[in-house]
Parts: structure tokens; C-alpha cells; sequence
């Protein structure tokens, strides 16, 4: 009888991780939502009942069979350092304690290295790096690996639930010429675009697309230029890809290549069909479109997007089998 832990279940990623779970082989027989004392949501719906939401600082953790962590990065580490020395098995996916010696990894991209993983603690990549290793990845292994810049457009909702909420109010503000609220977005972003998110390094990239790069890097032994644009759209992320691959592209070869890598292929170039983020709305894998390779043959491009939350829920839950197993 299998018991999971959910820390940070009144979230929105958490939320989509307690129903992937119901969706997973090994469906849990309880799952026991967990949350910080802040949080004012007393229930979270599981296997179509309301299951209680009990403050994290009271939960015996070392009574759980795995741990999913969804919490923000010192609440993660706190709890996860926790788990980890009661000997429960953790997948964080708040990225705390992503490290060299703790492996990332994406079943349908780099399998054979989270079976290899000798550690109780697996860490799912960020958004941008699921998507673009999806896509990535079968292209490597079929030889069209090579140079790459990523420019990724970026929802509101990979800043939190929070970050929803207040988009929403800034666009019902702006509508009616009110001040709308700038917490989470100081400078805005409905109705506008944000061309920096994160803190700056000194080489002009922010800290999170650093992070990008080396889990890109990470995943498929690429290295990729890695760009996050903030877009006014509550969720779903896209990625314009631009490669130069070590052979001359096909772009009907390419298509079939991603299809077999598990990537949902639109078929055409008209604007209505193309995935895009209300599109991909509930759907856990990439989907791509826009496959084109220039007059000289030398540069292949490609657009895609997903649902990040149900897509990284996807990736937690299917680690989450690995350590049970």
C-alpha cells in the first residue's frame, strides 16, 4: 500500500501532480496533501474524494513510501533534507536540490540514465528544458544534433499561483484605467512583454536561463543558447528552436523523427492548427509545427509548445515510479 506525500499540493503544479497521480500505474492508495501553515486551502481533490490538507511541519514524513516536492526552493530544501535523512524517497520538483549528484531526468528523453541512478532523489528540469530536450533529444539521436539557440515565451504560471492571480487583476485594472497590482511583475506584464526574466549575470543572461542551458545540456549532451521571453498568458509555454544540425535536414524526416520521439506533430502551417499555449491546454507532451529549413540546407527551425504545469506533473510522477520501483 503505497502512501505519497504532495508538499505544496494547494499549488498550482501540485494540484496537477495529485491528479497525474491518479492517472499513473501505480495509482497511490492515499496520497496525503501538504502544505506550508500559510496556505488558507484545507482540501485537495483525490480519486474523486476532498482529502485534507495538513500543514507539513506536523506530517510524520518518515511514514511516506516518496515525496513529491512542489514547494518554493528554502521551504524544498528544508523539507526535502528532512525526507532525505529519514530515508523517504524524494522528487523534487521546485529544483532546490537539483546538483551534479542529484540526476535530472525526463522518462521519454534520457532513460537509461535515471535507471543507472543509484540516488533516492531525482529532479524534474524546469519547463524550458523538458521542452526542449523533447524535442532535442530525438533529433540527436538520429544525428541532427548540433549548434542551438532556444527563445522560450513564458507564462505567468511558471512564477506561481500567485503570479496567475495577479495577471488577471492587472488586466481587469488596466481595463478599467485603475493601479493595477505589481508584486510578482514590478514592471507589469499584461498587455506587454517581459525581455528579461530572472536575475542578471554579469555576461547579460539571467540566472534562470543559465539554468536552462546546463540542464538542456544535462539531458542531451547539447549546448543551447537559451533566451526567456515573459508573455501575458496565464499557462503554456512555447520555444522558437533554431539548430545547425551536423547534416543536411529533411523537414518531412525531421517530422517523422519527433513523432517517433514521442512529440505530437501538427500537420500544415496554417495559424488556427498550430500548437500554441490555449491549444496545448491539458496535453503533457510537445507538440511542434512550423518545421523549416533554409534555402542553403544548413539551419532547421522548429516552433513547439506544451502545458508546463500537466507536463512537469507528468515528468514528477513518472521519476516518482522509477524509486518505487
Amino acid at each position: 500500500m503505497a502512501v505519497v506525500g504532495v508538499a505544496g499540493a494547494t499549488g498550482a503544479l501540485g494540484r496537477e501532480i495529485v491528479a497525474a497521480l491518479e492517472r499513473a500505474p501505480y495509482k497511490p492508495d492515499e496520497v496525503v496533501p501538504l502544505a506550508r501553515a500559510a496556505s488558507k486551502t484545507p482540501f485537495v481533490e483525490y480519486n474523486g474524494v476532498n482529502v485534507a490538507v495538513d500543514d507539513i511541519g506536523d506530517e510524520a514524513i518518515e511514514r511516506l513510501d516518496l515525496l513529491f516536492l512542489a514547494l518554493p526552493n528554502e521551504a524544498a530544501m528544508e523539507w526535502g533534507t528532512q525526507a532525505i535523512h529519514k530515508g523517504v524517497p524524494v522528487v523534487d520538483v521546485s529544483g532546490a536540490l537539483a546538483s551534479d549528484a542529484v540526476p535530472i531526468g525526463i522518462p521519454w528523453v534520457n532513460p537509461e540514465v535515471i535507471a543507472a541512478a543509484p540516488a533516492r532523489v531525482l529532479a524534474v528540469p524546469t519547463p524550458e528544458a523538458i521542452l526542449a530536450a523533447s524535442v532535442l533529444g530525438p533529433l540527436e539521436r538520429a544525428g541532427l544534433g548540433g549548434a542551438c539557440e532556444a527563445t522560450f515565451f513564458v507564462p505567468a504560471s511558471r512564477f506561481g499561483r500567485d503570479a496567475i492571480q495577479e495577471l488577471s487583476a492587472q488586466v481587469v485594472s488596466l481595463f478599467n484605467a485603475g493601479t493595477p497590482p505589481r508584486k510578482i511583475f514590478p514592471d507589469g506584464l499584461a498587455f506587454d512583454l517581459l525581455p528579461s526574466c530572472g536575475e542578471p549575470l554579469q555576461a547579460g543572461w539571467t540566472e534562470s536561463e543559465a539554468r536552462v542551458t546546463e540542464q538542456i545540456s544535462r539531458l542531451t549532451g547539447l549546448e543551447c543558447t537559451v533566451m526567456r521571453v515573459g508573455v501575458p498568458v496565464f499557462s503554456g509555454l512555447s520555444m522558437e528552436l533554431r539548430i545547425e544540425p551536423n547534416k543536411r535536414p529533411v523537414a518531412d524526416l525531421v517530422a517523422q523523427i519527433l513523432q517517433d520521439g514521442g512529440v505530437e506533430i501538427e500537420e500544415g502551417d496554417a495559424t488556427r492548427g498550430l500548437p500554441r499555449p490555449r491549444r496545448v491546454e491539458g496535453r503533457p507532451f510537445a507538440q511542434a509545427g512550423r518545421i523549416r529549413v533554409d534555402e542553403q540546407g544548413e539551419v532547421l527551425r522548429i516552433w513547439a509548445s506544451m502545458d508546463n504545469l500537466r507536463a512537469s506533473a507528468t515528468v514528477a510522477v513518472g521519476l516518482g515510479g522509477v524509486l518505487l520501483r
